[in-house]
C-alpha cells in the first residue's frame, strides 16, 4: 500500500520546482553586466547595446525588431541590471509554464533535464537573444490546442532572433510534409553521409544563405566561412561529439514512438521538428560556432528525452524513473564534459 504524502512532503514537492527556477533565475539574472568575456561571453556587448538603445540609436540588433522593442521598453524604465534579471525570468520561467500545462506534476522532470542540458546556461548568459527566442517558442507550445495563438507566438520568437525561422519551418514541415516518423529518421540519417561527402558545396550554400540579403541574414555569420572565421576555436570540423549528443534524442524519440507506441500528437510533432532541425544543422556542421546552429534543435531535447518516461502506463513507473535518472546524469555529465574539456 502506498503511503499518502503528509502535508510537509506535499509542500516540499510543490516548492521544489520554484526553488530550482529561483536559483537558475538569480544565477543568470544577477551576473555582472560588465564581466569578463571569458566567463560571461557576449554579456558586455549586450550591456553596451542596452545603453545605445536607451539613447534611441540604432544597433546591430535593430533588425531583430521584437528583441529591439523588448530592450527599448525595458530601458525606458529600468537599468541594465534589471534588464538581465527580467530576461532571466523570461528565459527560465516561460518554458516551465509550457511543461506545467502538458505534464502537470511531472513537469519537474522535464525542468531538471532542461536546467542541466548543455546549452541552457550558455544561451541564458551568452546568447541572450537566441535564448529568449527559444523560450518564447517553447512557451508557444502551451497553446498547441489553440493553433492561431501558438503560431503568433512562434512568429514573435522569430522577431527576437531570425534564426528561429529554422525550427518554425521544421515544425510546419513536421505537420504537412515530413509527417511520417520513419521518413523523418531516414532524412536525418541521409544528411550524415551528405555532409561528409559534399563539404565544399554545403559550405558555399551555407555562406550564400547567411550572407544573402534575406530575412535570415546575420552580419556575424558572414565571417563564419571566411579565412577570418577559421581562426575561431570551433571551426571546420565534423563534430562527432555533437552528432553523438544529438543522436541520443533522435533514437530515444523514434524508439518511444515505434516501440512504446507513444501516440501523443504534440510529442510526435516535436520529435519530427527536432530531427528536421538537427538534420539541417548537420549539413552546416563545418561552420565556426556550429553549436549556435545546433541549438536550434537542442533546445527541444529536454522534451524529446524525458516525455517518453513520464507519460504512459503506471505499471512502468519504477522502470521509467530509473531511465529518467540515467537521462539526467547523462545530460549533466555531457554538460560538464563539454564545458571543462
Amino acid at each position: 500500500m502506498v503511503k499518502p504524502l503528509d502535508s510537509k512532503d506535499y509542500a516540499i514537492r510543490k516548492a521544489f520546482p520554484f526553488l530550482l527556477l529561483f536559483t537558475a533565475i538569480l544565477f543568470i539574472g544577477l551576473r555582472d553586466p560588465y564581466g569578463d568575456w571569458r566567463f560571461f561571453g557576449d554579456t558586455s556587448t549586450y550591456t553596451r547595446t542596452f545603453y545605445i538603445v536607451k539613447e534611441g540609436l540604432k544597433t546591430e540588433f535593430t533588425e531583430d525588431l521584437g528583441f529591439y522593442i523588448y530592450m527599448k521598453f525595458i530601458s525606458q524604465f529600468f537599468d541594465v541590471e534589471a534588464f538581465y534579471l527580467i530576461s532571466a525570468i523570461t528565459y527560465v520561467y516561460l518554458p516551465y509554464l509550457m511543461f506545467q500545462k502538458w505534464f502537470k506534476e511531472k513537469a519537474i522532470y522535464v525542468l531538471i533535464v532542461f536546467l542541466v542540458s548543455m546549452s541552457f546556461w550558455a544561451f541564458g548568459i551568452n546568447g541572450v537573444r537566441n535564448g529568449l527566442a527559444s523560450s518564447i517558442f517553447l512557451f508557444s507550445l502551451r497553446y498547441f490546442d489553440k493553433k492561431w495563438v501558438m503560431y503568433l507566438l512562434m512568429i514573435l520568437s522569430i522577431t527576437f532572433h531570425k534564426a528561429m525561422i529554422l525550427p518554425f519551418l521544421a515544425f510546419i514541415a513536421s505537420d504537412f510534409i515530413l509527417v511520417n516518423n520513419k521518413k523523418t529518421l531516414y532524412f536525418w540519417m541521409i544528411c550524415l553521409p551528405i555532409s561528409l561527402l559534399f563539404r565544399g558545396t554545403l559550405e558555399n550554400i551555407a555562406e550564400l544563405i547567411f550572407s544573402s540579403d534575406t530575412f535570415i541574414q546575420d552580419e556575424r555569420a558572414t565571417i563564419y566561412f571566411t579565412e577570418e572565421g577559421q581562426k575561431y576555436d570551433v571551426s571546420g570540423q565534423f563534430r562527432w561529439d555533437f552528432i553523438l549528443y544529438s543522436s541520443i534524442a533522435v533514437f530515444i524519440g523514434y524508439w518511444s514512438i515505434t516501440k512504446k507506441a507513444l501516440e501523443d500528437n504534440l510529442y510526435q510533432m516535436l520529435f519530427r521538428t527536432y530531427t528536421i532541425s538537427n538534420a539541417v544543422w548537420i549539413l552546416l556542421i563545418y561552420a565556426p560556432f556550429t553549436n549556435r546552429i545546433a541549438y536550434l534543435s537542442w533546445f527541444l531535447m529536454p522534451i524529446v528525452l524525458t516525455v517518453p518516461f513520464i507519460i504512459g502506463r503506471s505499471s512502468d513507473a519504477k522502470l521509467n524513473k530509473k531511465k529518467l535518472i540515467y537521462i539526467l546524469y547523462g545530460s549533466l555529465f555531457f554538460t560538464i564534459f563539454m564545458n571543462f574539456k
